[in-house]
């Protein structure tokens, strides 16, 4: 949550609801066919929730922050299916088309007869649209790539946007991009065009990761993140953000009914049992989850079936891939003795063991020891200074 000092003359707050990049019509090509449509099936399905949830707080606005859709053309059914959610509601809708689905001829946001509620934002020049008691401001994507800044674009002929914040309305921003980028490719945003814009709230799109809320200047920004994510880089908990302007700024977080994805590591070296080993790291609730599990370290290979652990997974689990970069158990002193340099190397290793050091050195010898191997079988290593 953020606050900020009240501004004299606004005394009627609103609230407004922000997400961005739910990327309809995804491939999801890492999954099977069928499993794929199940998951494009529930996109349709956060939309849903997210025009409840707009209901349910009795939002003054809902505003998509870009990529709706996954691609910028998609079928009649798809969109027509949206522009159809979009209508449950007359709560107004303002949408920004983002790099993925980027306004053009043949764009859904151009072929689709879309709500009287809906709003969207067409072109690469910033906006304004009034309504009772708030004014919002946003610009889209008109290709795959934006290269200029269209914050920086409207300060720069217009000033500064305080003056536009008159008639005692609160004020929003909705853009799809990127801020402070090295390269500006999608959309550059830039602290210094945030804090100019003294709008009271700057709503984001194109990071997946929500962030907290910022400041700069007198406005308020936040990426909302996407509301549901569409793989193993996309982990934990997804949602939307509500934003209550008035006073002060207000946000908070609200989590949706959506897909989970877990990325997650099991080292087997001291487990007598994989099978517990594993479902020791499992999410208590694996309902519509999707886990990608990799599992480490040394063990026999006849105590492992990895077939066995992604059954006994897949019956509770929406999606389970198993990866498995176990190894077997080296014997480290084998060639100790041996007219080796490998015999030399583990023979002084030996030495040490052989004083009876405590666990901890212990560790250390054995550690150099697989090192010391590893090298002198011509395996690279490459080591980082952290100090």
């Amino acid at each position: 949550m953020q606050d900020r000092k009240p501004r004299e003359g606004i005394n009627m707050g609103v609230t407004i609801l922000h997400t961005a990049d739910l990327h309809i019509d995804s491939s999801f090509g890492f999954l099977p066919q069928e499993k794929a449509a199940i998951r494009r099936e529930g996109q349709f399905r956060i939309l849903e929730e997210i025009v409840s949830a707009a209901e349910r707080y009795r939002v003054d606005a809902v505003l998509i922050c870009g990529d709706l859709f996954d691609k910028p053309i998609v079928s009649f059914d798809v969109a027509n299916r949206v522009a159809n959610i979009l209508s449950r509601t007359s709560i107004p809708i303002f949408i920004t088309p983002g790099n993925h689905d980027y306004f053009h001829a043949s764009s859904p946001y151009n072929l689709t007869v879309w709500p009287d509620n809906v709003r969207i934002f067409h072109t690469t020049v910033i906006e304004k649209v009034e309504l009772e008691n708030l004014v919002v401001y946003g610009a889209g994507f008109t290709s795959q790539n934006m290269f200029r800044s269209a914050l920086n674009d409207y300060i720069s002929s217009h000033r500064s946007m305080t003056g536009s914040l008159h008639d005692g309305k609160l004020s929003v921003m909705m853009l799809h991009g990127e801020l402070n980028p090295p390269e500006p490719r999608y959309h550059p945003l830039y602290m210094k065009d945030i804090e100019a814009s003294g709008v009271d709230y700057l709503a984001l799109g194109h990071v997946h990761a929500r962030s907290d809320p910022q400041r700069s200047g007198k406005t308020i920004y936040a990426y909302c993140g996407c509301p549901e994510g569409r793989g193993f880089d996309e982990t934990g908990s997804r949602g939307i953000y509500l934003v209550d302007l008035g006073d002060t700024v207000k946000i908070s977080f609200l989590p949706l009914n959506g897909a989970r994805y877990y990325d997650l590591t099991v080292d087997l070296s001291s487990s007598q049992s994989p099978e517990k080993a594993v479902a020791q790291a499992l999410p208590a609730d694996m309902k519509d989850s999707l886990l990608r599990i990799t599992l480490t370290g040394e063990i026999e290979p006849d105590k492992l079936s990895v077939d066995e652990i992604e059954g006994r997974i897949s019956a509770s689990a929406f999606y389970v891939n198993i990866v498995d970069c176990t190894s077997p158990p080296l014997n480290l002193w084998e060639q100790c003795g041996d007219d080796s340099l490998k015999g030399i190397f583990l023979a002084l290793l030996k030495e040490k063991l052989n004083e009876d050091p405590g666990n901890e050195e212990r560790k250390l010898i054995e550690l150099a020891a697989r090192y010391g191997l590893d090298a002198l079988s011509g395996k690279e290593y490459v080591f980082h200074d952290n100090s």
